[in-house]
């Protein structure tokens, strides 16, 4: 089991930091932000899954943890904001990026700022629930952003008939499907749908193009 849940991690790794670079070459190419924003959110993907291998072989520190902690909520709200950006009108985004800003940086205090028991970890596995404190700042972040996700996505495939926005969504919601697999306390199959949602959101991020040009109507003469 552990080295299953080891070579699950590794491969996770390197599809995140793939998907990571792929997004921010195109975001270099076509300077459209939500491409930024989705890298950079996929990159931290990537750097909780190369926490969570620390974790795994026996690595600790506060510091470590913490970051953990802080970045799997933030790493959402990132996320968010690339699909605001793609998605929302000129003021739903720039409310959305601030409620993001406002509510990741209250997270990184309190995240940060507390202490937390290395009785979290259990064989390798983060198992235990932190601080009520800090699910509950980290919820903050992470609830509205997976929704947002969710909705602008399930929006996108329908409106603009854009299905590979469907993977997002899928994959977004796998991913608070794996949340609630870390509370219920089943680490190993959190991994699990945590690998699935990776798979998924590399499929909708790889395949997602820019929103659909308009149709210029015809000037009267």
């Amino acid at each position: 089991m552990a080295l299953a849940i080891a070579l699950s991690i590794a491969v996770e790794s390197l599809i995140a930091l793939l998907l990571a670079a792929l997004i921010l070459v195109r975001f270099r190419r076509t300077g459209r932000r939500w491409y930024l924003f989705w890298g950079l959110g996929v990159l931290l993907v990537f750097v909780t899954l190369a926490e969570e291998s620390a974790l795994d072989a026996g690595v600790w520190s506060q510091w470590l943890i913490r970051s953990y902690l802080v970045l799997v909520a933030v790493l959402v709200g990132i996320l968010s904001v690339g699909s605001a950006e793609l998605a929302l009108k000129d003021w739903g985004r720039k409310a959305w990026i601030g409620y993001v800003a406002a509510s990741c940086g209250a997270c990184a205090v309190v995240g940060g700022l507390t202490p937390i028991s290395s009785t979290i970890m259990f064989q390798g596995v983060v198992w235990g629930l932190p601080p009520t404190d800090v699910v509950v700042i980290s919820s903050v972040v992470a609830v509205p952003s997976a929704l947002l996700l969710i909705v602008t996505s399930l929006y996108g495939a329908i409106r603009e008939r854009r299905t590979q926005l469907l993977f997002i969504t899928a994959g977004t919601a796998v991913f608070s499907l794996a949340g609630s697999l870390y509370v219920a306390s089943f680490p190993a199959a959190m991994v699990y749908a945590e690998f699935a949602a990776t798979l998924l959101l590399f499929v909708g991020f790889a395949r997602v193009g820019d929103r659909p040009r308009e149709v210029p109507r015809p000037v009267p003469s």
